[in-house]
This record gives structure tokens, sequence and C-alpha cells, in this order.
């Protein structure tokens, strides 16, 4: 539903549209937060706005302050996040005399702003400081901006944590958008099963399932499910930054991206395999030899979780690996191996080097049978 006010103009997710709430207690599906959006060039506010309505929020959109100002008064509803450009419009007031003005009244003191800026600037960043704008973000895609409408919509600024889930809010989206900002905190899964600290676009320290640094910060983004919270603050300078924000755009959000992927397919990562000997004779010659340190981990005791922690290979690379080999029929579930037939008691040694019957067998000297005198 699109309607119009003035110069602003209003849409309405479909009446089918998810809530955009993420938090792990549900609201109502009627609930729709709103948005007041201020972009001046028209591409990027429709763009923008569609991608918000397509999240389940409702859009107040416009090319000015001035013409979002009146939904800001007494008496009217307020939003549940301001979105505006920090570029001046055409009745000369920025997003950044917005956020102030919203800081300086009582009623919207606590409203969440984020600033976006098509330019760099070198006095931008200290301005948003100074207004106490949420983040300060220098052009984003709309995904960075609608995500972070979902992690903050309809909490106060001065909330600590902010809640979300992964089945909802994925932890590499919500990093991601974490990272485009200006800001510094910290991220972590319930129960301090694990976490990461950012600042100012780079990722400073991970900590996940006994393991510290870039291989704790990878395995969260693959591994780490359920609630999470997203709290904003100083974080430790110590140490160097473990990853920046193009590194992590370009390598390691799309291997995230992969993983959940392969995940969806339908092999849980709980799952106990085995291989399939048969089926592993027909088709070995086409394997890559690599595959055989992959296939050596699955004897019915190992999960898929397991063997891709004790794969040398990277995780991506591993269940990828996996998950063709169980198309295949090389790796089954364990359950279905033991019911058909016992397991070997000896491993076919499907890896191992072959020897040419010409060639004397290695070490054969050490083997050869002693005479009676040497056995004296």
């Amino acid at each position: 539903m699109v309607a119009s006010s003035h110069r602003a103009t209003v849409l309405e997710p479909a009446a089918s549209s998810a809530s955009a709430d993420v938090s792990p207690r549900r609201r109502s599906t009627r609930f729709r937060p709103r948005v007041l959006l201020v972009q001046s060039d028209k591409d990027a506010r429709s763009s923008l706005a569609l991608g918000l309505v397509s999240a389940g929020f409702e859009v107040l959109a416009a090319p000015s302050v001035e013409d979002i100002l009146g939904e800001l008064g007494p008496g009217c509803p307020l939003p549940h996040l301001v979105i505006a450009q920090v570029e001046p419009s055409g009745d000369g007031l920025d997003g950044f005399a917005l956020c102030e003005k919203l800081r300086a009244d009582a009623r919207t003191e606590h409203l969440p702003v984020y600033l976006l800026s098509r330019y760099e600037e070198p006095h931008h960043r200290e301005l948003a400081d100074a207004v106490r704008a949420d983040d300060y973000l220098l052009q984003p895609p709309s995904e960075v901006v609608v995500s972070l409408a979902r992690l903050k919509a309809g909490r106060s600024t001065s909330t600590p944590a902010y809640e979300a889930h992964t089945a909802r809010l994925p932890l590499a989206q919500v990093v991601h958008s974490l990272l485009c900002g200006s800001r510094a905190g910290r991220v972590e899964l319930r129960d301090n099963e694990g976490w990461l600290s950012f600042r100012q676009g780079h990722v400073v320290d991970a900590s996940f399932s006994g393991e510290r640094g870039l291989t704790a910060m990878r395995r969260l983004l693959f591994f780490g499910s359920g609630a999470y919270a997203v709290s904003f603050g100083d974080v430790p300078a110590e140490g160097k930054p473990l990853i920046n924000l193009k590194i992590y755009a370009s390598l390691l959000l799309p291997a995230a991206e992969r993983f959940s992927a392969l995940c969806s397919l339908g092999i849980p990562l709980s799952a106990r395999l085995m291989v399939d000997f048969k089926r592993l004779a027909d088709v070995l010659k086409s394997l890559p030899d690599d595959l055989g340190q992959v296939i050596r981990l699955f004897d019915g005791q190992r999960t898929v979780h397991t063997a891709l922690l004790e794969c040398s290979l990277p995780e991506v690379t591993t269940l990828e690996a996996v998950t063709c080999l169980y198309a295949q029929g090389v790796l089954v579930p364990a359950n279905l191996i033991a019911e058909r037939e016992p397991p070997p008691l000896v491993i076919p040694p499907f890896f191992e080097p072959v020897l040419d019957p010409e060639e004397e067998e290695p070490f054969s000297e050490a083997f050869e049978s002693t005479g009676p005198s040497q056995a004296a």
C-alpha cells in the first residue's frame, strides 16, 4: 500500500509480510515498526524504502527534513526509527540538525537515529558523535541499513544491549552491518558461548569454542546460533585488528553465506555418517586425492560438525566435499550401514600407496630369517 502526505510517501508491507521484529520474544504479526526516511536522491530513497518494506516495516519516505517534521510533533505517534542523510536538503536542514532537534526534545531524545552520507568528510564522524546519532554510515548498501533497522527499531537508543536471533538476523549479516558504521562494541551469543568485538570497521577480537582470533571469528559466523546480543561502547585497543570491512565483505561474508546455503541443503551438522565402501569403490577413480582426508573422518562416531572442526581443509570446503560425497552415496547415515551389514574388521586401504610388484619390498632385509649361527 502506498499513500502520500505532502511530499512524503507512506509505504506499508503487504498483509502477508513477516514482522520486522527480531527479538526472541516474537510480537504479533500485526506489529509494523514505522521508519521515517529522509533521502533526497529518488532512486536511493526508493531502493532503501522498498528494502525496509520487504523486511516488514512501514516507511514514511521524504526528500527533505522539512517534509517529515510534522510527523514528529506533539500528538503524532512517534516512529520506531529515523534514517536521514547528512547532506543538506532543499530547506537547508541536514541530518545532523534533525538529530540535534530530536535529542533536544524529551519526547524524542531516545529515538534511534541513523545518519547516512554519500561522501566522506573529515568532520562528519565528530558531528555524528556530537549530536548523539546511533551511527554514521558512509554509502551503505540497502541491506546493511535494513539489518541495522531490524536490530534497533523500536528500542531506545539508551538500551544497553539489543537482542536478536540467528534464525531471523544471521550473525554474518549483522556483523557486516556493524562494520559499515563508526561505532565500537561487542556481539555476544547467549550464555557467553562465543563473542567478537568490533571498532570502526574492524573486528578486533573473537572467541568461540576454545579458539581465539581469526579462527574463532570464522567459526562463530559458521556455527554460532540462537539468541545473541549487540552492545555498543568502548572496546580494548590492545592488539592488531583481525580483519577490516573490505576483507570481511569480499571473503568472509560470502563464505558464511555459502556455508549457510550448504547447511540448508539438508545434511544436519549433528548427523553421524559412515563410508559405504562398496559405493566408494565404484567412484574412487573420479574423486580428488584430497577427499581422502575427509572420508577418513567419518567412522560412524564423529558428527558432521566434529569432522568440520577436525579436518585440515577450510570448513566451507569440507562441507562442500561432505555434501558431494553424500549426494554420491559414498557417505550415508551410520544407522543405515549398521542395519545392512556389520562394519569391516579392516578398513580397505583405498588411499594407501600401492607398490610396484617388481620393486623390492621396503625394509625386506629387516624381516629376513636369521640363520642357525645367528639364532645362537
